[in-house]
């Protein structure tokens, strides 16, 4: 066994010097991979079995168990590939969402634009399917993995894209066993193996070394096949060191990358602040036979190995790290499964047919037609009469075999026992159980997901380091100016300019607006329901609150017809919207028509007009009363100066308050007259 504490690191290894030769390189790449190969060999074997047992078919019996029932029933009654299916829909409906956060606030929005593209990235170069793809391994065998990658657009354009890519082999990548991380973010090296038909390899590579296997050594062996050849992506790891300068602006620059440029930018006021010795690390890829190097070494853009593990269940025993899914520790329940129900079935495709004894003498000469009762009807059954024989040598039926109860029960306790192993019991698979209540039932249907919920974090794990990968190329893939297309939650689109360069008008100067270049960013990972399914959930919830007769219920209706993902719905909305605008309950929009001023009730307007006839009524009457009393007033006045008497006495309302003003010409006149006091003798009067 291989030596997993001396790693083929040496001080002289060849990626940590310069000015490295291909053939060096090439030296150093197959250690590593025989290291790699070598460490991770069991495990890897382990889990192809897991997977096979799960998925292939005729892989769940074992050679003892075979070798029992040699010449009879042998079947397969998979239970452990539902279960392995409940982990992963669940997840697919539970898909991790990881979020882009902005480590300062001026950074905000680039880091909506940087959700965005990832969300318009995943779409594009359909990142679940490699995504689910992984899962699924990591369930059954406990390790998948899927990669990113960059490269052109297909229209021929110079603009370079990022995507997700599927590994349909996850086995085919073996990484860095040194590294401890569970994301392998540590790791110095790691491989993807391939396999090329030989004729392929020529046609590709046709000035490459191609061995025979007569001429291989015991190195090139593992490499060079009778058919095919493998061809490795070796990636790995270099450090260097660099001068870092803060400028005046908050930039941070390699000071290599401000040379020639440190005049211009003094001349705007920006100048070094600080320096320091810094590290930073380079990603090298190279593509490798066992003869040589075929491709490379080209230097990747970002700081991170693009390959993403996501494991089942991982520990480290005794040293070394062992990895399992759910199959691992179902697989003998399984298998006692299967023996006792092809068991159950041979025992009871034997009920109806008992068998007959006879003496030999009896049926002699007519053996075929004994022997082929179980599978035919014969209207007559021959055989040989000897009066010396019981009964006269005829043939007797021995009594139908009691059924075997245990059989049963035994099966029964093995499918106990596979859900145990696999924590997925009747509830989560949709079976009716003693539960009423819904909430009791979801509740019980949850008990399966939180006893293989680490399958879900472990994914979890996995797409963060996945959205840091990402992150870390955005800036260096989408570094021209161009226009993107980004994704909301609720996937609508909208297209931005970014690293658009502007001339600022108050100051002349340069800005670049969106710069991918810029800003600092976390990234943070939410497991829950994807946005599809919070949308059905949401729909539930409103259709139950449209039956409130509120106003709250109609709004409600209107935000199940949202939720809704249907044909022939959107004239619905717009109609019910265009209602809730006009009646007040819902903020109009562009292109909403706001609503109507209010009207008056024709009602009151009535009652109004009323109240004011009878007002107007009220004032006639009574000036009619006030004319008629002035008319006898003045009858009484005149019949009295007929009469040479006194004019009546006002009423009281009438009688001027006395004062002691003057009157309006200024003097007062004449004696007392109950006007005022008496002026005095002599005054002009």
């Amino acid at each position: 066994m291989a030596d997993y504490t001396n790693t083929p690191d040496d001080p002289g290894y060849a990626t940590k010097r310069s000015g490295v030769d291909k053939d060096e390189l090439h030296k150093e790449m197959l250690a590593r991979h025989q290291h790699a190969r070598d460490y991770w060999r069991e495990q890897y074997q382990l889990a192809e079995e897991d997977m096979e047992f799960a998925f292939a078919p005729d892989t769940q019996w074992d050679q003892w168990m075979a070798s029992t029932r040699t010449g009879r029933p042998m079947y397969t009654v998979n239970k452990l590939r539902q279960a392995m299916k409940q982990i992963t829909n669940d997840q697919r409906q539970n898909r991790p969402q990881a979020k882009v956060r902005a480590v300062e606030d001026s950074d905000s929005d680039l880091a909506e634009i940087r959700q965005g593209l990832i969300r318009s990235i995943d779409q594009v170069s359909e990142a679940e399917r490699a995504c689910d793809t992984a899962f699924q391994f990591a369930v059954g065998g406990g390790y998948g993995v899927w990669r990113v990658n960059y490269s052109y657009e297909d229209d021929g354009g110079f603009d370079m894209v990022i995507k997700r890519e599927e590994i349909a082999n996850p086995f085919s990548v073996v990484f860095d066993p040194s590294a401890k991380a569970k994301d392998r973010r540590d790791a110095r090296y790691a491989f993807v193996d391939c396999q090329w038909a030989r004729s392929a390899f020529r046609e590709k590579w046709p000035d490459a070394e191609l061995v025979s296997v007569e001429e291989c050594d015991d190195t090139q062996r593992q490499w060079f096949g009778e058919q095919e050849v493998t061809v490795s992506e070796y990636w790995y790891k270099t450090k260097e060191t660099y001068t870092l300068v803060l400028m005046s602006d908050g930039s941070s620059y390699d000071e290599a990358e401000l040379m020639g440029v440190q005049d211009e930018l003094a001349q705007q006021g920006i100048v070094v602040q600080r320096k320091r010795n810094a590290e930073r690390i380079k990603v090298w890829q190279c593509v490798v036979s066992g003869a040589e190097i075929l491709e490379g070494p080209t230097e990747w853009a970002g700081r991170f190995i693009p390959l993403v593990p996501v494991w089942g269940e991982i520990l480290e025993i005794k040293g070394k790290e062992k990895f399992f899914g759910a199959v691992r520790f179902g697989k003998d329940p399984q298998r006692m499964y299967n023996y006792e129900r092809s068991t159950f079935i041979e025992v009871l495709a034997d009920q109806p047919y008992s068998p007959f004894m006879a003496a030999a003498e009896s049926v002699a000469g007519y053996e075929p037609q004994w022997n082929n009762l179980k599978t035919s009807r014969p209207p007559v059954l021959l055989y040989k009469a000897d009066p010396a024989l019981p009964g006269g040598g005829k043939p007797s039926r021995e009594p139908t075999a009691q059924f075997p109860v245990a059989l049963a029960q035994a099966a029964a306790i093995s499918s106990d026992d596979i859900k145990a192993a696999t924590g997925i019991y009747d509830a989560s698979l949709g079976q009716r159980s003693n539960e009423t209540s819904g909430k009791a039932i979801v509740a019980r249907q949850r008990e399966g997901d939180v006893a293989n919920f680490d399958y879900m974090d472990n994914l979890a794990y996995a797409k963060k380091y996945d959205f840091e990968i990402v992150n870390d190329l955005l800036g260096k893939i989408y570094d021209t100016e161009r226009q993107i297309r980004i994704l909301g939650e609720d996937g609508a689109e909208k297209v931005i300019r970014v690293n658009h360069a502007v001339i600022d008008q108050q100051t002349g100067r340069q800005v670049t607006l969106y710069d991918m270049s810029r800003g600092r960013f976390d990234i943070a990972v939410d497991v829950g329901p994807s946005y599809t399914t919070q949308r059905m959930e949401a729909a539930d919830a409103l259709m139950q609150l449209s039956n409130d007769p509120s106003p709250i219920g109609m709004i409600a209706k209107y935000g199940y017809l949202k939720a809704l993902d249907a044909p022939g719905l959107d004239e619905v909305r717009k109609a019910s919207r265009k209602v809730l605008v006009q009646a007040g309950l819902l903020e109009p929009e562009d292109g909403d028509q706001p609503p109507a001023p209010p009207q008056p009730n024709p009602k009151d307007i009535t009652d109004a007009k009323k109240n004011d006839a009878h007002a107007a009524l009220y004032g006639a009457q009574a000036q009619g009363k006030e004319l008629e009393n002035m008319q006898l007033q003045q009858q009484l006045m005149a019949q009295h100066m007929l009469l040479n008497m006194p004019p009546p006495a006002p009423p009281p309302d009438q009688i001027p308050m006395p004062t002691d003003q003057p009157p309006q010409g200024g003097f007062f006149v004449g004696g007392d007259q109950g006007l005022g006091p008496t002026a005095p003798a002599g005054m002009p009067g």
